[in-house]
């Protein structure tokens, strides 16, 4: 084979001209575009079509944001806008325009993205906060305070459902769209197609007619796919090229365009191209369109699965509820009615018009409109769609028992009292949560968002240099080569498959949880529950029934004969044959905790742990599994003891159960802190995990979601990549020196198309996984030692519980900050959703050394020189780590509205 020494150096050249011109276009720093602001609020307008316009957006710090999405487009990639950083997403309804309000926010980068995760964009804020008189009278001197905007405020309640409806019409105008566009493209398509597959046969040329194969006719049938079915990729594709946020839209309109531009120039100056490179790809061109919106119309379909459990959450709110309409003065003077039961008793009302304290009549086989309390009656209820427990509850008047919207009366008819409506019902709040926990990114993902910002340049300099390469040193015909490489190379690839590789499977992990009674708030928790080696749980209220002693006073309530919970001794039981130890904090006596402890079959308990000294204790198991011999404020003693008594298990985390507020600081200071509910303490929502039965085989449900996920996690993420790094260099041609063969645009086409539902179908699987089964597969290494119920506890007695109430309280915030501040050998697990606790003095200006209350984890924080500090609104707030200050700094009405 001769090379011409110019023509190689002339293809190399212009490569490497055109890899420093990709480079400069998409990695050059980008200008942000400042907001405008009036009156009280600051506000810019982002377009949003094949990408964000403007990319990044500056604003000041300390005033409140509103950005308008305009979104100019349809499909799924950006129907979602997503703010990991504030827990936010927000449905964008094609070619409409959404406000999304934002608090004032202090300075910092709050990156958005959508709902796919492959469109980024950037929320600047810059300055000083609002709080520093001299920088707001620079921006605005006549603005007022301005009122907190809730965050979440788009996810919660009614919107939610209204977004669920709007979203769901909008996927129903897209699968009709594409069932359209598909069908047109396979007709105009097959007439061009056909006769190339039977020119491919032995003697195929006899069997098809020669003006099958004119160029000009496959122009005629070919460009009505290009432009027309075509359109809602080239709409995308262009533009997000042009916003330097190519995606795999960009690579299939570059890769069709190269195909049909080289085609038809054959039609007009075909005796310009050498011989042998005569030939049009113009059924390449229609194939690859046509199986691109055919992957996209089963994506579309698929993807509708991952979020079934949330959606049928939202769907199971009732429309209607029967008001009592007797003239009674029941809501008022607390008597009960006695004609509720006539058929005229009640009329039929919308669920949006039911104010708190209205009376309604629920019939067997109904559900429950909203959370209430019975007034009368006795009913069998189904809670198994809020709780996950299968079993129904018997309730009464006579109990004072409970309702919660959306469950189901299988037997009986009461009258309820309506307490919550709206947004404040339980299945609001786990609606709430679940979109919040969506909106977060999984630690896991972080590698996989680097790749994708980085994905798409990286493959059109691949796609360039192997066409330089192809022309240069290439067989003959070295243009058709080159041409039929680089476009396989730009259509083969998916960036889609790394940025949907993780929150798919977020997506239908977090919805199974939800319809389980398991509420996960974030995808980092969800991810660190697989890792769990060590459970802590809270004695009162947990492991127990939390019934006080009838001997008791109310003065000084006890609890030694409060009866254990159904279900922790199965719990614990299936922990110990997965390896993971069990630990048991207990403010009784020493005998009554041991006693407990042995029942149920926990393998350390400490008893006389004061209230405050939960998160020391937390603390101390950290520090005996990082094998730390020294600590701040923290005796050798101590550790040496739990260290001996509950050995090192040492590279897994600690999780803590525990039954709400009172628990608040050793759920806060855990790698995990799991919150018992009760169906109705969805108030604990800043907890990572919610169990809402309050049944702690949820402990097994959590880590058995976590297994399932982490492991479909891993299956997309291994064929993301691995599609990505066999197909590309195939496409490129790699196999060309052993084989011969080259593939097909055609064939690299289908791929493409079909990988991203690989993706949606494998996620889907996930609705499939056995959450409640008793036993969790084991991945500690010392799992082959099981560890006994039937022998005594290892019991340790709280050294620390005669140190007084403020020395303790200090402890725990030391513990509480060397743990924000230093990692673990578990990795990273600082908190992204600590406990709420009670206000106490929060708002208060404590003096020299007096205390005050962290208002994010409600730890007791000394108040001196040294204390880590915020200012808001005029008022100084402090904290017992940097990671507490710094979740305040980005969003302090939220912590403060608790």
């Amino acid at each position: 084979m001769e090379f011409n020494i110019f023509l190689i150096a002339a293809a190399l050249v212009i490569a490497a001209a055109l890899t420093w011109l990709i480079l400069k276009f998409f990695f050059a720093p980008q200008q942000g575009e400042q907001g405008t602001l009036e009156g009280n609020r600051q506000s810019a307008v982002i377009i949003v079509r094949g990408g964000y316009s403007p990319a990044v957006v500056t604003m000041r710090a300390g005033v409140p944001i509103t950005l308008t999405f305009d979104r100019r487009e349809t499909g799924e990639c950006t129907s979602h806008v997503v703010f990991s950083d504030l827990g936010l997403d927000v449905m964008l309804p094609g070619n409409d325009i959404t406000d999304v309000n934002l608090p004032a926010l202090p300075a910092g980068e709050y990156p958005f993205a959508c709902g796919m995760n492959m469109v980024h964009g950037m929320l600047r804020v810059t300055g000083e906060s609002h709080t520093d008189t001299a920088a707001t009278s620079a921006v605005a001197p006549s603005l007022p305070a301005a009122a907190p905007t809730p965050i979440a405020s788009n996810a919660i309640g009614t919107n939610a459902l209204d977004a669920e409806r709007r979203e769901s019409e909008e996927r129903r105008k897209e699968i009709r769209q594409l069932t359209k566009l598909v069908a047109i493209g396979t007709v105009l398509t097959l007439p061009v197609f056909v006769p190339m597959m039977i020119m491919l046969a032995p003697n195929g040329h006899m069997l098809v007619p020669e003006w099958l194969m004119n160029p000009w006719l496959q122009a005629i049938l070919i460009t009505p796919v290009m432009f027309y079915c075509g359109a809602p990729i080239h709409r995308v594709g262009w533009p997000a090229l042009i916003h330097r946020a190519p995606d795999m839209n960009s690579l299939v309109t570059l890769g069709t365009t190269a195909a049909y531009a080289y085609s038809l120039a054959l039609c007009v100056i075909s005796s310009l191209f050498p011989a042998g490179s005569r030939e049009p790809y113009f059924e390449s061109v229609g194939v690859v369109i046509t199986l691109v919106l055919l992957g996209r119309l089963l994506e579309t379909k698929a993807r509708e699965g991952t979020g079934k459990a949330v959606q049928a959450l939202i769907k199971l709110r009732p429309r209607i509820a029967h008001a009592f309409t007797t003239d009674s003065t029941a809501a008022t003077t607390g008597t009960i009615p006695q004609d509720w039961r006539e058929a005229t008793a009640a009329h039929d009302v919308d669920i949006d018009s039911v104010k708190a304290g209205d009376l309604l009549i629920v019939h067997a086989g109904e559900r429950v409109p909203v959370d209430g309390e019975i007034v009368d009656g006795t009913a069998t209820v189904d809670e198994s769609m809020i709780t996950g427990e299968s079993q129904p509850v018997e309730k009464s008047s006579a109990q004072d028992a409970v309702l919660t919207g959306a469950t189901v009366l299988l037997t009986g008819d009461v009258l309820m009292r309506a307490t919550q409506v709206g947004g404040e019902t339980v299945l609001a709040q786990i609606i709430a949560m679940v979109s919040r926990a969506q909106a977060t990114k999984a630690p896991v993902q972080k590698l996989a968002d680097k790749i994708a910002r980085i994905f798409v340049p990286a493959v059109m300099i691949i796609a360039v240099w192997t066409f330089a390469i192809w022309f240069a040193f290439g067989p003959e015909p070295k243009l058709a080569h080159a041409l039929v490489t680089a476009v396989s190379v730009v259509i083969i690839a998916c960036p889609c498959a790394l940025g949907l590789a993780t929150p798919l499977s977020m997506t239908a992990a977090m919805g199974l949880g939800a319809t389980n009674g398991v509420l996960v708030t974030s995808a980092k928790a969800l991810e660190q529950a697989h890792d769990i080696r060590t459970v802590v749980f809270d004695k009162t209220g947990t492991i127990t029934r939390g019934i006080v002693d009838t001997t008791a006073v109310d003065s000084s309530p006890s609890y030694e004969h409060d009866p254990v919970k159904e279900g922790s001794r199965e719990a614990v039981a299936a922990l110990h044959a997965a390896g993971i130890r069990t630990v048991m904090l207990s403010g009784d006596r020493a005998e009554v905790a041991e006693r407990i402890a042995h029942e149920v079959g926990i393998d350390t308990v400490i008893a006389q742990v004061k209230p405050d000294g939960k998160a020391y204790w937390i603390r101390q198991l950290q520090i005996a599994r990082d094998q730390a011999h020294h600590s701040e404020g923290e005796s050798d003693t101590a550790v040496s003891s739990v260290s001996s008594r509950i050995g090192d298990v040492s590279d897994g985390l600690i999780a803590m159960v525990g039954d709400g507020i009172n628990d608040a600081p050793a759920l806060a200071q855990a790698d995990l802190g799991i919150a018992i509910g009760t169906g109705t303490d969805v108030a604990m929502q800043s907890a990572d995990v919610t169990l809402m039965n309050g049944d702690l085989r949820g402990v097994l449900k959590t880590i058995n979601l976590s297994k399932a996920t982490m492991r479909n996690i891993r299956e997309n993420l291994a064929w993301a990549f691995g599609y990505n790094i066999i197909g590309i260099p195939i496409a490129a041609g790699v196999l060309y020196p052993l084989t011969g063969w080259l593939l097909s645009p055609m064939i690299a086409g289908l791929a493409m198309a079909l990988s991203s539902v690989c993706l949606v179908l494998n996620a889907n699987r996930l609705h499939g996984a056995k959450i409640s089964e008793t036993v969790v597969n084991a991945t500690s290494t010392n799992t082959d030692t099981a560890i006994s119920t039937t022998r005594a506890p290892h019991v340790i007695i709280d050294e620390h519980s005669t140190m007084t109430h403020s020395g303790a309280a200090q402890s725990a915030d030391a513990a509480c900050a060397t743990h924000h501040t230093s990692g673990t050998t578990a990795g990273n697990t600082t908190k992204e959703h600590p406990m709420d606790m009670h206000h106490m003095h929060m708002n208060a200006a404590p003096a020299e050394g007096e205390t005050a209350t962290d208002p994010v984890c409600g730890m007791t924080v000394a108040v001196n020189a040294d204390a880590i500090t915020r200012e808001y609104e005029g008022k100084t707030y402090y904290f017992c780590g940097e990671h507490c200050a710094n979740n305040f700094a980005k969003a302090p009405q939220i912590f403060l509205e608790k």
